[in-house]
C-alpha cells in the first residue's frame, strides 16, 4: 500500500516537472508535428527546402532582376524589404546554409527595422512581438509560441516539418532560423 502511494507521488511529481520543462514542451510539439506527415517546404519568395545552392543563387538572381531583393548586410545575405502593419520598413535578410552539400534544409535569416537607431519603439524587443502576426500572415497554420531557455526568450512557429526559431540577438536584430525538422536536428546547433 505504501509503495503504491510512493509510486503515485513520484508519478505526479515527474509529470509536474516535465510539464514545467520548456524543452520537454518544445520536443513534444516537434514530435507531434513531425508525426502528422505534413510537409511545408515552401518558405518565402519562392525559396524552399530541398533546393541546391546553385538553385538558391539562380532564384536570388531572378528576384534581384525583378527588383524584389538586393545585397544584404555586409554582402553576406540577400535583403528583402517589406512593411509592418503600420507602414514601417523591415529588412529581412536571408541566406541558405553555407555548409549544405546537396539539398538545403536550413536557412539563416534576420529581421530588423530600418529606422531602429533613434526610435526605441523600433528596437528588436518590440519587433519580436510583431513577428507572430507577420508569420501567421505569411504561413497560416499553427500559432507561434514562446519558450524561455537559459534566460533567453525564443519564439517558435512549427508546422509539420518546418520550424522557425526566433530570438532577439541585439538592440536591432531578431535572428530567425528555418529548419526542415525531417532532415535537421536543430538541437545540434544549441
Amino acid at each position: 500500500m505504501v509503495s503504491s502511494r510512493v509510486y503515485a507521488l513520484v508519478t505526479i511529481v515527474s509529470l509536474v516537472i516535465l510539464g514545467c520543462n520548456p524543452e520537454a514542451k518544445l520536443d513534444k510539439i516537434i514530435e507531434k508535428e513531425l508525426n502528422t506527415g505534413i510537409r511545408n517546404d515552401s518558405l518565402f519568395l519562392g525559396l524552399k527546402f530541398g533546393i541546391t545552392i546553385p538553385e538558391f543563387f539562380d532564384r536570388c538572381r531572378e528576384l534581384n532582376k525583378q527588383g524584389l531583393v538586393k545585397e544584404g548586410s555586409k554582402n553576406m545575405s540577400v535583403e528583402y524589404i517589406f512593411e509592418d502593419s503600420l507602414g514601417q520598413p523591415i529588412a529581412f535578410n536571408f541566406y541558405a546554409d553555407r555548409n549544405a552539400e546537396g539539398p538545403i534544409h536550413r536557412y539563416y535569416t534576420s529581421f530588423n527595422y530600418y529606422a531602429f537607431a533613434l526610435n526605441r519603439h523600433l528596437y528588436a524587443d518590440r519587433l519580436i512581438k510583431k513577428l507572430p502576426s507577420i508569420l501567421m500572415d505569411w504561413y497560416g497554420g499553427n500559432k507561434p509560441f514562446t519558450v524561455r531557455r537559459d534566460g533567453q526568450l525564443y519564439l517558435y512557429k512549427i508546422d509539420g516539418n518546418r520550424m522557425i526559431e526566433l530570438y532577439v540577438y541585439d538592440l536591432s536584430t531578431v535572428v530567425a532560423t528555418y529548419y526542415d525538422l525531417s532532415k535537421v536536428n536543430f538541437r545540434e546547433e544549441q
